[in-house]
């Protein structure tokens, strides 16, 4: 982001927000808005100062970028895996990584003047960890959580799963001699304590969350409250900043004073502020969440978009007259709802799309459970409902009655980031897609149904479609004559595919190929087979829907606006799409100590 753009923007954002901060105006300064690709799969951007104040580094999960903490032209740097899961900054001014993907070494140390990086402990693919009984255990390097350094950079702590435990290791510089401090039921956010010179985090037990300011002594002070996020320290000790949830459950920001424990609440924002980070010379950072989704609708031919739904909600699917669409809506994407997952407030329902204005809430409920429920769609003859959930502790497809008259069941099992189960048109077939473990790629699966008395005709298998065996698959759509399906397929990154195959799995036709960096967005497939709708950036970056004739030849931009969209899906009676309007993006504050 230049630095005209920069200012320009931090006058805007500082004029809508300055209500919201109880400290005083000329304490904070915006730094830099990071947006997040799409609704579905992908958390938080995260961020932190470094320790000379000069430098932050920000990542969206996939990039890796460093930028003065006065503004101006960031830099990126090439990261080794493909999802950056956390990261901290050393004492001396290196970024250290963990990451997921590449040569899977894990944990990555960059030299930033140098723009390199190169693996963290390279001999070190596992470690021999004396726990407090004297007794040694083996964790391997990519167990290995939420390494952070001390101040003089001697000591070294991290987390790793320990008999179902997490336990607390201490190391040596340079990754040597590594020993349990301490073990708990669970806890994060691991951060040097130079008050006490120790390690303090965040100890959850139970339904209950708490700072503890040495880990090593079960007899330490303790900082009780809704705490969530990282915690951060001042230099000399004398100060705590750490996140706290209010009673609507948005996360505030705080300051202890650990010397006198009087506590000062730093803001008061609609949306969650929280992820300390601290520099020597006093520079606080933090985030603040903005995240935004609802459903809209447009003609099949293009021009301005109509606003379904004034809540939250995303993955919109028509109901077969036309009149109605259904989709996930509830409460997600709050820290302390994420904080829960799987069991998120998602819930499924629909509203009619033919209304003077946006629907206030679902004019029916379908399901409202903590169990992230998702994507539904009905049977061709309307006695049931197929949708996504977390339920029972599963990742699969289930059905339910319409009538209400029978108990929800189980339609797959053992399914990994099951996707959106969808309905074949002859009422035979439920297809979506799924994965069997953490990081593998994501196939199609398919299950055979008696829609009569939704009862499974045939088990579920997997569809391998010829020459597709390297990509994921994200999004399927049936063709009329339930033959055949229409596939979002992932060929890296940055490219995406459309093919058509058979639901034997035999050798598909490539449809379209096109750039995109969103993951799960989607695609729709008009109900006379002439046209799929995909999303893809424009010009701007912003996520935009087209749609391209099933030949591949044809092709249109339907949506122009500056907002980002996904999950198209075409109405089955007439020449309309919904699909769902997203802002995710978090905002870093600076806030001087």
């Amino acid at each position: 982001m230049s630095k005209s753009h920069l200012f320009i923007l931090s006058n805007v954002l500082f004029l809508f927000f300055i209500s919201d901060f109880c400290v005083a105006q000329d304490e904070f300064q915006l730094v830099n808005i990071v947006k997040q690709k799409g609704p579905v799969a992908y958390r938080d951007p995260i961020g932190a100062v470094s320790p000379d104040g000069k430098l932050v580094a920000f990542s969206d999960s996939r990039r890796l970028e460093i930028q003065s903490i006065t503004g101006g032209i960031s830099t990126k740097l090439a990261n080794n895996g493909s999802i950056i899961r956390y990261f901290t900054w050393t004492p001396n001014g290196n970024l250290i990584t963990y990451e997921l993907g590449g040569p899977r070494k894990t944990w990555y140390t960059y030299n930033i003047q140098a723009n390199t990086s190169k693996p963290l402990w390279p001999d070190k693919e596992a470690f021999i960890v004396i726990k407090p009984d004297g007794t040694k255990t083996e964790i391997s390097r990519h167990n290995l959580r939420e390494l952070t350094w001390s101040l003089d950079g001697k000591h070294i702590a991290g987390s790793a799963n320990l008999n179902g435990r997490t336990a607390v290791i201490e190391f040596e510089a340079g990754g040597n001699n590594p020993k349990v401090v301490s073990d708990f039921e669970h806890v994060t956010s691991l951060q040097w304590n130079p008050n006490l010179s120790c390690w303090a985090g965040i100890v959850i037990k139970d339904d209950e969350r708490y700072i503890q300011l040495d880990l090593g002594n079960p007899k330490a002070q303790k900082i009780s409250g809704n705490i969530y996020g990282k915690i951060a320290f001042t230099n000399d000790g004398k100060s705590m900043y750490y996140a706290s949830g209010n009673d609507n459950k948005i996360l505030e920001l705080w300051k202890q004073n650990l010397e006198t424990n009087q506590k000062q609440q730093l803001t008061n924002f609609s949306k969650d502020t929280y992820a300390p980070s601290i520099s020597k010379d006093g520079k606080v950072l933090f985030k603040l969440k903005d995240y935004r989704i609802s459903i809209a609708t447009v003609s099949g031919q293009g021009g301005p978009s109509t606003t379904l739904t004034g809540f939250q909600s995303e993955i919109p699917y028509w109901h077969p007259d036309g009149k109605r669409v259904a989709f996930t809506y509830g409460n997600w994407r709050t820290v302390m709802d994420d904080a829960k997952y799987p069991d998120i407030d998602q819930n499924l329902g629909w509203a009619y799309v033919n209304r003077e204005s946006p629907a206030k809430q679902p004019d029916t409920i379908i399901r409202a459970s903590y169990s992230e429920d998702q994507g539904m769609c009905w049977s061709p003859n309307l006695k049931w409902i197929a949708f996504h959930t977390h339920a029972d502790k599963t990742d699969d497809l289930w059905i339910m009655p319409v009538s209400g008259d029978k108990m929800e069941q189980p339609l797959t099992k053992g399914g990994y980031e099951t996707g959106w189960p969808r309905w074949s048109k002859d009422g035979k077939w439920i297809v979506s897609t799924t994965g069997t473990k953490q990081g593998e790629k994501m196939g199609l699966i398919i299950v055979g149904i008696d829609q009569d008395k939704g009862e499974v005709t045939s088990p579920q298998k997997l569809i391998s479609p010829i020459g597709l065996e390297n990509g994921s698959f994200t999004d399927v759509q049936w063709t009329s004559d339930s033959k055949s399906l229409v596939v979002e397929y992932v060929v890296d990154d940055n490219r995406k595919e459309i093919w058509c195959i058979p639901i034997d799995g035999g050798k598909g036709k490539l449809i379209y190929s096109f750039n995109s960096d969103q993951l799960y967005s989607g695609i729709g497939l008009s109900s006379n087979d002439q046209w799929i709708a995909y999303i893809a950036p424009d010009d701007q970056g912003y996520y935009q829907l087209y749609k391209v004739s099933f030949n591949g030849k044809q092709l249109k931009q339907l949506t122009f606006d500056p907002t980002d969209k996904a999950h198209p899906v075409f109405s089955p009676v007439e020449d309309k799409i919904a699909f769902s309007v997203f802002s995710y993006k978090v905002i870093f504050w600076q806030l001087d100590n």
